[in-house]
């Protein structure tokens, strides 16, 4: 999920420092789409499994508590599968890495309605956790190779597509449910149908960036540099703890924002799943416009901006709780956040020019704790003290945001 450094018209340094022929420009635009396509399918295949929770529980006669320990498997997968995805795109490439982790994500996406029981459902989960992280990494990869040899920013565009594939995802599961279509049909045949978009898309991928600067060793290039595996070093420490505050409000807003609305801001349930779309589309314009707005302005400035954003939301839903205003305050908390961790995944990127998987790999991981550990945590302390703590958290983590992006710098 690099960065563009210099003034708001200049390419930067350090973008650039791989010197190389710059792939020719319908080379470039093949594989902005096909990596929009790869971002689209990821989003959209997720968001079908999501849709299909409650039918998965109820074909095999789970309780809320042997459910928990399937999400726990996913939890566990996703996790695990970051440092492995960087791993695998060190050594082997994005290209390779995406290919094989697609084969394992829809692969086993069928396989999850069919599971036997409760331990082979967790294992199925797990698997197709790290699948999806394999291709996270090696998408958010190839993003950045697109993003260099384009010389101007797109991961907003990327993620936006990762958002839309989301909720058309979302929306052919519900549509699935509605018409009684078994889980496993509808995952078959997204799995077959999205599959195929990635496979087509490998074709019009950009290749790894190789080393130019290195001395000639008469040992072939493999195109791969860096290291292995990259846990975050003080370099990344700065987009790491971002991606991490940006993640967990991004959860909070998916696990508690309909019931903030209908529980503290009054609203029916219709208004408060209305508030959660308003939410999922504000993402969506944000990263739609992310992409020309920061190249104009230096990424410390528009990441403590895009806080703000942020943060105006929150205090909104926190001081005058209403339908009406809840609806505006979750369209600018989904505006400002929308921006954050494409913006995060660049500039990892950018310290590990050559070789940029295995940094995003360590950000994503960071990343991801915050998303998958924060809302439950959060949800612990609200049984105690009220669901207005979710949105006091929110408005804490969009301060932390303000406060760690000078850390990146005025690049």
């Amino acid at each position: 999920m690099s960065e563009i450094k210099g003034s708001a018209r200049s390419v930067p340094a350090r973008v650039s420092a791989p010197r190389r022929a710059a792939p020719p420009a319908t080379r470039s635009r093949a594989a902005r789409v096909a990596v929009r396509g790869v971002f689209f399918a990821n989003g959209a295949a997720f968001a079908s499994w999501a849709a299909r929770v409650p039918a998965v529980r109820d074909g095999l006669g789970l309780s809320t508590g042997g459910l928990a320990v399937a999400l726990a498997g996913l939890a566990a997968g996703a996790l695990a599968g970051l440092p492995l995805a960087g791993v695998a795109v060190a050594r082997w490439g994005s290209r390779r890495t995406l290919i094989g982790g697609a084969v394992l994500f829809f692969g086993t996406l069928p396989l999850i309605p069919s599971a036997p029981g409760l331990v082979p459902l967790t294992v199925a989960a797990a698997m197709f956790a790290v699948g999806n992280s394999a291709v996270d990494v090696a998408m958010n990869t190839q993003g950045v190779l697109v993003e260099r040899a384009c010389s101007r920013p797109v991961m907003g565009g990327f993620h936006a597509m990762f958002s839309l594939g989301g909720i058309s995802g979302a929306a052919v599961g519900g549509l699935a449910a509605a018409g009684d279509v078994g889980a496993g049909t509808h995952f078959l045949l997204t799995a077959v149908i999205l599959f195929s978009v990635c496979c087509g898309a490998t074709i019009f991928l950009l290749p790894d960036a190789p080393d130019t600067d290195a001395p000639d060793s008469g040992v072939p290039d493999t195109g791969i540099a860096g290291p292995a595996f990259a846990f975050p070093t003080r370099d990344l420490w700065a987009p790491a703890l971002i991606a991490l505050s940006a993640l967990m409000g991004e959860g909070l807003m998916n696990d508690w924002g309909a019931l903030y609305l209908r529980d503290v801001a009054g609203s029916s349930a219709g208004a408060a799943a209305t508030g959660f779309a308003v939410f999922s589309a504000g993402m969506v314009v944000g990263r739609l416009a992310a992409d020309r707005m920061r190249s104009r302005a230096a990424t410390d400035r528009f990441v403590q901006g895009c806080s703000l954003l942020a943060g105006a939301g929150a205090v909104l839903a926190l001081v005058a709780p209403a339908p009406g205003t809840g609806l505006v305050a979750y369209a600018l908390i989904g505006l400002g956040l929308a921006p954050v961790v494409p913006v995060a995944f660049s500039h990892a990127a950018s310290h590990t020019p050559q070789g940029p998987g295995p940094s995003i790999a360590a950000v994503s991981t960071v990343g991801y704790v915050g998303f998958l550990a924060g809302p439950p945590i959060v949800g612990g302390v609200a049984e105690a003290a009220g669901l207005r703590v979710t949105m006091a958290v929110l408005l804490i983590v969009t301060c932390a945001l303000s406060v760690l992006a000078p850390r990146l710098g005025r690049v």
